[in-house]
């Protein structure tokens, strides 16, 4: 399946045309940051029956007080929608076990990891910990997918991913400019298994 995640960045998004199995939503950032368009993302998505997800942009707080924060911030979370932790910034991978651990706790299921998994550290911590890759290797989204699939990421200690960020330069119905491009091997059932039960 094919897939986008979105924040304020994308504009104001006409979910009635867009096309995708799922859409992972920018909800927060750091202890006291909301994404403006996060509300009207969210029930965008839903309205149009597309399995949404919701994402934290890490910051360099206490991990457990951004993981309060994103579960304060997303709310409502229906059966079946994904929540990802977002490290991208040079969070430790005792950092992100931290927030994953707290958020966990909180909403009774595991959150994914979007970390730089390919970039030498040990994120065996996070493997150990049963939580779910997001890894991000871009290619050319004009490639076929079985053609650029032979060329999988560096996913580090991880035996396989979930979900895979494969294009910052998508195009998608009902957004303006370009948008990120995700995959996954999964059905749409089995990704749900990741989110909310």
């Amino acid at each position: 399946m094919k897939g986008i995640d979105v924040s304020h960045w994308n504009g104001n998004i006409n979910w009635n045309k867009v096309q995708t199995d799922f859409a992972i939503i920018k909800c927060s950032q750091g202890v006291n940051s909301k994404d403006p368009m996060f509300e009207t993302n969210k029930k965008g998505a839903r309205d149009n029956n597309i399995l949404a997800g919701y994402y934290h942009f890490a910051a360099t707080n206490n991990p457990v007080g951004e993981a309060d924060w994103f579960v304060k911030t997303v709310g409502d979370i229906q059966p079946g929608e994904l929540l990802a932790l977002d490290a991208e910034t040079g969070q430790s991978p005792q950092w992100c076990r931290m927030f994953l651990d707290e958020v966990t706790k909180q909403v009774g299921f595991k959150p994914l990891a979007y970390v730089p998994a390919g970039n030498g550290w040990n994120w065996q911590t996070l493997v150990d910990g049963n939580y779910g890759l997001w890894i991000a290797r871009y290619t050319s989204s004009k490639i076929f997918i079985p053609w650029w699939l032979s060329f999988p990421p560096r996913i580090g200690q991880w035996p396989f991913y979930a979900i895979w960020q494969y294009s910052s330069k998508g195009r998608e119905n009902g957004i303006n400019g370009f948008v990120d491009e995700n995959y996954t091997k999964m059905s749409l059932n089995t990704l749900k298994k990741y989110g909310k039960l």
